[in-house]
């Protein structure tokens, strides 16, 4: 009978070190090119706000506690500062953006940051400005949503010290 519970014993304490010892493989990173077309239905999306004037179309493409980061002005965040700026764009005749991602970098499951370069245009389809991005994206229930956005134009530098 010794003998048995001795067994017995051996073989549930080897299974217990044997599983701890188990190294799991981590999740693989989304494929680039899946991403790539997630975002890129967002920035569709982005467009279709302006030109629907539609602010819940625009706050569906950031996570809840996302931030607008534009060159010369404060930090814009959450859904009252998302909508701060999205009315300001609206106001100056913003009636599309259109994007156009460079590349993406660090890829995980979780985040991944897109470069590009962007043109808005006003209601006759005319260029008012262009310039380049980064946006840190964060995979949500929902999806592939904005997290921080940050960028500015490609205007001419103003000169130093005047």
């Amino acid at each position: 009978m010794k003998k048995i519970i001795c067994a017995t014993m051996m073989t549930a304490i080897f299974g217990i070190v044997s599983a701890h010892g188990v190294k799991t493989s981590p999740v693989a990173p989304p494929d680039k090119d899946s991403v790539r077309a997630a975002l890129s239905k967002i920035n569709k999306l982005y467009g279709q706000a302006y030109a629907q004037g539609d602010s819940s179309l625009f706050l569906h493409c950031y996570t809840p506690d996302g931030a607008v980061m534009a060159a010369n002005a404060p930090i814009l965040g959450g859904k009252n500062g998302l909508l701060v700026f999205f009315k300001a764009a609206y106001k100056m005749g913003i009636r599309d953006v259109q994007f156009t991602t460079i590349d993406l970098y660090g890829l995980t499951n979780e985040y991944v940051t897109e470069q590009g370069v962007y043109e808005m245009l006003d209601a006759n389809n005319q260029s008012m400005g262009k310039g380049k991005y980064l946006v840190l994206w964060k995979k949500t229930e929902e999806g592939w949503k904005m997290y921080r956005d940050m960028f500015n134009g490609d205007g001419a530098p103003q000169a130093m010290g005047k």
